[in-house]
């Protein structure tokens, strides 16, 4: 069962710990993805930025990170969604996903857009999976795909 907490003082150590590579070391910014950490930061001064734990039968397993702007509460931003490399290959990215998007939608969203670095393949065709469709934005090395609820 995919349950969803925001970030707080319990957990978020356990969050920063979350790694999509192999050996364990978060990845630099420079390279795909930048570590949980920076967008735990980036979220305590980014007006409506909400940086959730992702937990499989009470174990952490991912974060996700999105935005609602105040003048456009309909839509959702997700600028980080990861799932720990431990947990990959299991069908939980799809899992926690779809319940992301479930929860969005009970909150009263109606389009979400999803962020996706241009070399994570994997979160593409996610995305894809689920409806996804790219708007042609591209900024930063980031594609922008989205999806109405």
């Amino acid at each position: 069962m995919i349950r969803i907490k925001a970030v707080d003082a319990q957990n978020i150590l356990d969050v920063c710990k979350l790694t999509k590579s192999q050996d364990g070391i978060g990845l630099a910014i420079g390279r795909c993805s930048c570590c949980n950490a920076i967008f735990i930061a980036e979220a305590k001064y980014s007006p409506g930025m909400h940086p959730h734990a992702i937990y499989h039968n009470h174990v952490l397993i991912g974060f996700f990170m999105y935005q609602r702007a105040e003048n456009q509460a309909d839509t959702a931003t997700i600028y980080r969604f990861m799932i720990d490399d431990r947990f990959q290959q299991r069908g939980l990215e799809e899992k926690a996903l779809e319940h992301i998007l479930k929860g969005l939608k009970i909150q009263g969203v109606k389009k979400v857009v999803f962020i996706i670095n241009s070399t994570n393949g994997n979160a593409k065709n996610l995305s894809l999976s689920f409806g996804f469709q790219f708007t042609g934005k591209m900024e930063h090395g980031e594609y922008y795909y989205a999806l109405k609820l």
